[in-house]
């Protein structure tokens, strides 16, 4: 008999998550550099976005048209970075669940 697989939401990718698991059963500890990469790679996204939206306001574009497209660009990155961190994080946790006993030594 196979031991259970942790059900995974379904917002999370498997083979994405898969990939994670890999990366972090590499025995180094990628998790915390992996973590701030990718919120700072969201930060500077984000930020240019947001500046181009603005600028192009600015300069006279016309603003319902720059806002919905803005918007759909900008809501359609940040799904695709949620989607993403959300994978690490599951399988982090599926990493954790499969280690017991490492989380509580000290």
């Amino acid at each position: 008999m196979s031991a259970p697989q942790a059900t995974r939401p379904w917002y999370c990718r498997h083979g994405v998550v898969d990939e994670y698991k890999e990366s972090l059963l590499g025995g180094d500890d990628q998790f915390p550099m992996l973590k701030k990469l990718k919120i700072l790679r969201g930060i500077v996204v984000n930020v240019g976005l947001f500046a181009g939206w603005f600028y192009t306001l600015r300069v006279g574009g016309d603003p319902t048209l720059i806002s919905v497209l803005a918007f759909s660009v900008i809501g359609a990155y940040n799904g695709l970075e949620l989607g993403d961190y959300l994978a690490l994080l599951q399988a982090y946790k599926e990493v954790q669940e499969a280690t017991p006993g490492k989380e509580g030594e000290e």
